[in-house]
């Protein structure tokens, strides 16, 4: 078996939890990028009909590390550094992009409400990671959203759809 697999055109859930790869594309990407248009539109869709979104503090970690590699990136290229040199040699610059990451954190917090990671948390992600071949940030994702009773899930990450017993809205066809 595997998850129920729904388009972003499919009956709404009344909570539905957001995936990193959700919101990298809906709050930071570039509109050049896969999904964009189409996870813009659901977004707008999901505030529009009231549904409750929620993502968790692995949603904020993951979003502002992509955030801060891509600034450190577009250093490296302008210097012709790794963005790893860049770390090392310009540490500063850390603290700009999250100066500057503030505003999509802001607009996160507006657009989601926030699960608690309880205790659980760790044994089920084993317990999915093992059962369903998942790397471990999926894993927590899927367990966070499973301890708040939350089994819907917005995610660009194919990974999800191994998963038994959710529903997965995506753009992936």
């Amino acid at each position: 078996m595997s998850a129920n697999k729904l388009n972003f055109d499919a009956k709404l859930p009344e909570i539905i939890y957001w995936d990193t790869s959700f919101v990298h594309v809906c709050l930071i990407g570039e509109p050049t990028e896969p999904y964009y248009t189409e996870c813009q539109n659901f977004q707008a869709r999901l505030k529009s009909e009231g549904v409750l979104s929620v993502v968790s503090d692995f949603v904020y970690d993951e979003t502002a590390f992509i955030w801060v590699k891509r600034e450190l990136v577009k250093a490296g290229q302008s210097l012709g550094l790794h963005w790893l040199d860049v770390k090392d040699e310009q540490p500063n610059l850390i603290g700009q992009a999250m100066r500057d990451f503030k505003v999509k954190k802001a607009d996160l917090e507006a657009l989601t409400l926030k699960l608690p990671i309880v205790d659980e948390v760790t044994n089920l992600a084993f317990d999915l990671m093992e059962r369903f071949d998942l790397l471990p940030t999926d894993a927590y994702h899927i367990a966070t959203a499973l301890s708040s009773e939350v089994t819907a899930f917005v995610t660009i990450d194919e990974d999800f759809l191994r998963v038994d017993g959710i529903e997965v809205y995506t753009a992936l066809t």
